[in-house]
């Protein structure tokens, strides 16, 4: 075997690979956990009491709190339920599954145009 052969089997069995793991992602995210729309931030805050400690030093909290986009306007919402929480979680996790499933797509088809390009000559009389 050449190493044109060589090179387009190695090529082939990462394509297989990234199948195999595209499946998994696949097999996921078409199960969707409840979500929340958001992200979840901590918050510290002063109280704006002038006697209060919070005027020098440490502030209120942590308050947990979900910031999302709302008319192109940031809402923040005080939350203080796990389970809520937990579904703004699942919907940042289910993001990173997404992200991931579309670098392994640029990969697929990237090798898939190596495959092509090797294969390919210029047509000339």
């Amino acid at each position: 075997m050449n190493d044109d052969n060589l090179k387009q089997d190695k090529v082939r069995k990462f394509i297989w690979s990234l199948g195999l793991e595209r499946e998994k992602l696949l097999k996921s995210l078409m199960s969707p956990p409840k979500m929340i729309k958001g992200c979840i931030h901590t918050i510290y805050k002063k109280c704006g009491n002038p006697n209060c400690h919070c005027k020098d030093g440490d502030k209120h909290g942590p308050y947990t709190a979900i910031v999302r986009k709302v008319g192109g306007v940031s809402k923040l919402t005080y939350v203080d339920k796990s389970d809520v929480i937990g579904k703004a979680q699942a919907y940042k996790a289910y993001n990173k599954r997404l992200a991931s499933l579309r670098k392994i797509n640029e990969k697929i088809f990237s090798y898939l145009r190596y495959l092509r390009d090797i294969n390919t000559t210029a047509y000339e009389k």
